[in-house]
């Protein structure tokens, strides 16, 4: 079924409910991150009903009270992770209506959840039909058929411009990619630095890339916090990656940048004008910005990857050990 047709029934229920009141978004890891593009694009646009984010655990264990028949919830993992799949069961008794976003139609996602959205994933994967860009096609028809939202147009525009600037972008960061792996290989630690609709990519890159990936230790940092303490570790010995995105949080980027230009001296900037994203309406281009830029610095720690010999796959406790 359709994303279109998918919120047209939900709105036929949530109707006979009454009216919509909250939308949850529901993951954890990289799965979390991908589905904070819909979070954020609806908490900045939805003008009838709130809108709030979880990590699936937290949901099950600390479910939120007003969790009811007037509530969506959109939950995500690719293969089904066992806390996210009570995370759709909890949404389910709660009476609320579940959408299972998840990477294959036969996962314990797709079985539990009211509706399913299969999204690309893999070596392959089409970015256009990418967990972040499915969050964000969920988000804007909720706001189209729930608020008639006057900007849907220019976002349907924005899906299909993706792939071409994502290929577009690969091509632009190859050499900074290689660069970074050369003087940074060795590093231990790196703050990753981003803000508003960018701050999961940070969140991705650290957790997921350096962390998970590559056994780095790395820090999501958010440019607006940076100031209000962190900033005091800053030195020349400190490597940083600040994600600049293009929207209303951009001058939180350009302060830091300012500052970092000023008194660090291993900084690497990625800069989601650098990559083309501005092709996109300027009314929506904000919250395409992690659809964009997550690719992208997933490519750069590749090169890393490759360099170090120490695959992106590679792991010593995810699905070896008990946990």
């Amino acid at each position: 079924m359709e994303i279109k047709q998918i919120i047209s029934e939900v709105k036929e229920k949530i109707n006979a409910a009454g009216e919509l009141k909250h939308v949850y978004f529901v993951g954890c890891g990289g799965s979390q991150a991908a589905i904070f593009a819909g979070y954020y694009m609806l908490n900045s646009e939805a003008k009838t009903f709130g809108t709030s984010i979880y990590t699936s655990n937290e949901f099950v264990h600390a479910t939120p009270g007003m969790l009811d028949e007037h509530c969506i919830c959109i939950i995500c993992s690719l293969n089904a992770t066992a806390e996210t799949v009570e995370a759709v069961k909890t949404a389910n008794k709660k009476g609320a209506i579940t959408i299972a976003m998840t990477g294959f139609p036969t996962t314990e996602m797709a079985k539990n959840g009211q509706y399913v959205v299969v999204y690309s994933n893999g070596d392959n994967q089409i970015y256009s039909q990418a967990n972040q860009a499915k969050s964000l096609a969920i988000g804007f028809e909720i706001l189209k058929q729930f608020e008639n939202y006057e900007k849907y147009n220019a976002a349907m525009d924005a899906f299909t411009k993706i792939d071409q600037i994502v290929a577009d972008a690969k091509k632009y960061i190859d050499p900074i990619g290689k660069n970074f792996a050369e003087e940074y290989k060795d590093e231990e630690l790196f703050y990753v630095m981003a803000s508003g609709p960018c701050y999961s990519v940070a969140y991705t890159m650290s957790s997921c890339h350096f962390m998970e990936m590559q056994w780095k230790h790395a820090v999501t940092m958010h440019t607006g916090e940076y100031f209000h303490g962190p900033f005091e570790t800053t030195d020349k010995n400190l490597p940083i990656i600040l994600l600049m995105s293009e929207g209303r949080t951009r001058a939180l980027d350009e302060r830091c940048l300012t500052f970092l230009n000023r008194y660090a001296k291993k900084v690497t900037v990625i800069d989601a004008k650098e990559l083309g994203i501005n092709v996109i309406d300027d009314s929506v281009v904000e919250f395409f910005n992690s659809v964009i830029m997550i690719p992208i610095e997933r490519e750069v720690v590749c090169r890393m990857a490759e360099m170090r010999n120490h695959p992106m796959s590679q792991r010593r406790y995810m699905w070896k050990v008990q946990y």
